[in-house]
Order: structure tokens, then C-alpha cells, then sequence
């Protein structure tokens, strides 16, 4: 049974603090590309990323003066509503407005909103979309006594599908083995659980609801409460006894086959404010953030490793997970509930739009640990960092030539050895700098080390 639409859904595409309103921006949703810009009522317009005049990418066009969309190829504008609004090569005004008015210099438009400081596309284009989009709302991250304001959202776009991504979300016994040496994790610590269970029945529409126990010797006098609803939102809410609550919002994005938007935060009551050392908050703030991003990979690449070898062994044969998956465990509940709703309800896996899955390809660990398409183009922080990073490198790089010509002018005239080794060390750190500089910006291109071995260490040894 089939009677969930993927199409008719609200999906958080990026948060605003990713999207910058001089340029469009191309996403993919459902394997749609599509354009994102902001128009001149600074209102977000989602629209086909497909010129109909030759068919380029809009999102490589820009906003003109006007605040119009305009293609890089030949300069053809389009409005908020898709509407061509100018065509350069055309001087003749009557001709213009008929080219201007015919249904193929059109092009399709989405429903937006912004909520959360997410951007929301509805995923359907029929002729009744903005209509239909009023009849139902975004899956917010609900108040519940915490500030929601107090964590920035991440994203990152991973190379492994929708379905696998989810599933591990309500898998939460997995993090005491697989992210060992991480905020306390150790199978030593780990304890079964005791109940895991499915409150009232699962739904097209409203999804479900699991409850269950703690899982480690840290969490196992707490309550859990895991929320899917459709068609990417998991909620999850741990009550311990002494008072303190825990949030993980987290969505999942079907951006195209094999590919997922990961979209959270995580908010903690009661959390000590992290110390910094001083130097640290005298950083751009655009810096401090990019550190931080760039020093949290370690726990995403152990789950990456996984997913992507369980499809590896998924792509061998054409069994169903149910032949194929052994679930004993009272732990694999929230598994066996999510894979229930999508074969039930939702056709067993996204309905991509227009595109053919191909079959299962074996990925690299270079395309694997790829840090360059996963997050850094997308965040600005990272972005900048680069920038700044790469500009400090190149005042390192040209101040050592400035030093060692000075040591070579002073060694001429013939100046004591003291003097001369000033400039000489001086060039000496720098050069160390820029070395050190460029194994720093390596950590936002890619999990593979730069110097030794190309190998991705995933746990302490």
C-alpha cells in the first residue's frame, strides 16, 4: 500500500545562515535541481534551476538591479513567479511581450516559508500547489522548555541515501561501539535495552512514536521519546530522573539517489558554558565557527564508514531487508519501525522526480571522506575561513621572499653574521607557517591526511 506523497511535503532545504541573497544558489530535492534566490520584496523564491531558452543553469546566473533572476547565458530575466521579464536580444516591444507571455518562457515555481531559521520548500509544482502547501505546516522543532536558539543549525550533504540515514537515526545503541572514544562511548559501558516500543499505530502521514530505555551506564535512568514524521523529521527527547532534558532535532533530506542532506542541532538543559582559551574569542566569528565544524568530523565519518559498507553489502543480490537483516534485539525495534513505514506507506523509498536510479556504486575513500562537497561549499564560515586562510598563506609566502632578499642585500654589504640571521629566521618561520597553514586548510577539503599515509583513522588504535 502506497498513500504517502513524497511530492506533497514541506522539506527544510539549508538554513538561512547558508544562503547568501546576492546570488542564487542551486539545490537538489528529490532530484529536482532547483534555484534558490531572494526577489526584491526580500522574499526567497524556489523555481526549476533551467533556462527555457537553452536550457543553462539559472543558478550560475545573478539578481540584476531590478531584482529579477537573470541567466548567465544570454540575460533572459525572470520574476518571482517565474515569469520571463526581459529578453535582450529581442528590440521589438510587441515581440517581447508575446515571447514574454508564452507558456514556454515560463518557468515552475515552489511554495516557501521560512520557520526556525529553515528555509521550507514545498516539493510540488502542480497547477494547485500554493494552494495545497496552506493545508499543511513544516515539522518545527517543537519549544519544550528549551531555548532552541541556543545551538546554530549544521548541514552537510552525505554520499549515502536517504533510507539508510534515517534508519540509523532510531538505532541509538549503535553509538556505544561505533564512536568508542567519543563524548564517553565504550562497549564497556554499554547496557541492553530493556524496553523499546511503538506508542499507537503508524501512519501515513503522522508517522510514529517509539519509547525506550537507556542504553549505556550514563543514560540508563532516562526516558526516551523518538518522533518520525514524515517525510524527514526525527525528534528525539531524553528525560533523565534528576530533571535534565536533552533535544535532537534532526532531518533528513532526500536530495538524489544515494545522496541525503543531514539537517540538526542538539540542545542540552543545564549545559556548562565551554571554555575557551582567550585567544580563541578574539577570532572573527566566522573563524570560530569554522574551527569548530572542522574539528567535528571524526563522529560523521564513523557513521559514514558503516552506512557506506552496509550498502556495499546491501548492493549484492536482491534480497529485502527483511531476509536480509537478522533483528533479535528488543534495540532494533526503531529499525524494524521505520523500514515498516516506508515499504507500508511510502513505496519502500523516495519518489525521485524525473531521474533514474542507477545501480549502487562503490565509493573511494577520497569521494567517502570528501569534507569540500559534504559541508565547506555550503557553509559560509567554513568558506571564509578558507579565504582568510589562504591570505595569511600568501602574506607568509611573500613575506619570506621580501626577508631572504633583505638577508642577501645585507650579506652584500658585507654586515655582521648577527645581523644578517635576523631575517633569516624570520623567513625560516615563516615558511614553517605556511607549511602549517596548509596542512589547517586541508582539514576543510578532506578527512584524508595530507602528509603520511592516506588513511582515515577512525578510532584510536
Amino acid at each position: 500500500m502506497t498513500n504517502f506523497s513524497w511530492t506533497k511535503q514541506w522539506y527544510p532545504i539549508t538554513p538561512i545562515s547558508y544562503l547568501e541573497s546576492s546570488h542564487p544558489t542551486p539545490i537538489t530535492l528529490l532530484g529536482k535541481k532547483l534555484v534558490i534566490w531572494r526577489d526584491k520584496h526580500q522574499k526567497w523564491v524556489a523555481m526549476n534551476d533551467i533556462c527555457p531558452h537553452k536550457l543553462a543553469q539559472l543558478s550560475k546566473g545573478s539578481i540584476n538591479k531590478n531584482g529579477d533572476l537573470m541567466c548567465r547565458h544570454h540575460g533572459w530575466c525572470f520574476d518571482e513567479t517565474g515569469k520571463c521579464t526581459n529578453i535582450p536580444m529581442l528590440s521589438d516591444k510587441k515581440a517581447l511581450e508575446t515571447a514574454c507571455n508564452s507558456e514556454r518562457s515560463q518557468i515552475k515555481t515552489y511554495p516557501t516559508q521560512v520557520l526556525q531559521e529553515l528555509l521550507w520548500i514545498w516539493a510540488d509544482n502542480s497547477p494547485t500547489a500554493f494552494e495545497d502547501s496552506t493545508s499543511k505546516q513544516p515539522v518545527v522543532m517543537p519549544e519544550y522548555q528549551l531555548d532552541n536558539s541556543a545551538t546554530d543549525w549544521f548541514m552537510s550533504e552525505v554520499p549515502i541515501g536517504y533510507t539508510v540515514s534515517l534508519e540509523s537515526s532510531f538505532d541509538p545503541s549503535h553509538a556505544q561501539f561505533l564512536h568508542e572514544g567519543i563524548a564517553g562511548f565504550s562497549p564497556e559501558r554499554a547496557i541492553p535495552m530493556e524496553h523499546f516500543e511503538v506508542l499507537e499505530e503508524i501512519s501515513a502521514e503522522t508517522g510514529f512514536t517509539l519509547k525506550h530505555s537507556g542504553y549505556n551506564i550514563f543514560n540508563q535512568d532516562m526516558d526516551a521519546m523518538r518522533n518520525f514524521t514524515p517525510p524527514c523529521s526525527n525528534t528525539t527527547i531524553y528525560k533523565y530522573y534528576d530533571g535534565k532534558l536533552a533535544l535532537f532535532q534532526l532531518y533528513f533530506v532526500p536530495t538524489k539517489p544515494g545522496y541525503c542532506k543531514h539537517i540538526g542541532k542538539f540542545i542540552i538543559t543545564d549545559t556548562p558554558p565551554q571554555k575557551r582559551k582567550f585567544w580563541f574569542g578574539l577570532l572573527p566569528k566566522y573563524l570560530q565557527t569554522g574551527l569548530k565544524h572542522s574539528s567535528s568530523y571524526k563522529l560523521s565519518n564513523q557513521d559514514l564508514s558503516i552506512m557506506h559498507s552496509q550498502l556495499v553489502n546491501e548492493s549484492v543480490g536482491d534480497r529485502t531487508w527483511q531476509k536480509s537483516y537478522f533483528m533479535p534485539s528488543v534495540a532494533d525495534v526503531g529499525i524494524v519501525t521505520f523500514r515498516k513505514w516506508l515499504d507500508e506507506f511510502a513505496g519502500g523509498k523516495p519518489a525521485w522526480q524525473g531521474i533514474t536510479e542507477a545501480p549502487f556504486q562503490e565509493l573511494s575513500d577520497e569521494q567517502l571522506y570528501d569534507r569540500w562537497h559534504r559541508h565547506t561549499k555550503y557553509c559560509p564560515s567554513c568558506r571564509q575561513s578558507l579565504v582568510l586562510i589562504d591570505k595569511i598563506k600568501d602574506f607568509c609566502l611573500n613575506f619570506t621572499v621580501v626577508l631572504s632578499i633583505s638577508a642577501l642585500l645585507l650579506i652584500i654589504i658585507n654586515l655582521p653574521t648577527r645581523i644578517v640571521l635576523l631575517p633569516v629566521l624570520l623567513a625560516i618561520l615563516n615558511l614553517i607557517c605556511f607549511y602549517k597553514l596548509d596542512l589547517f586548510r586541508a582539514r576543510f577539503i578532506s578527512s584524508i591526511p595530507k602528509k603520511g599515509l592516506p588513511v582515515v583513522e577512525l578510532h584510536e588504535k
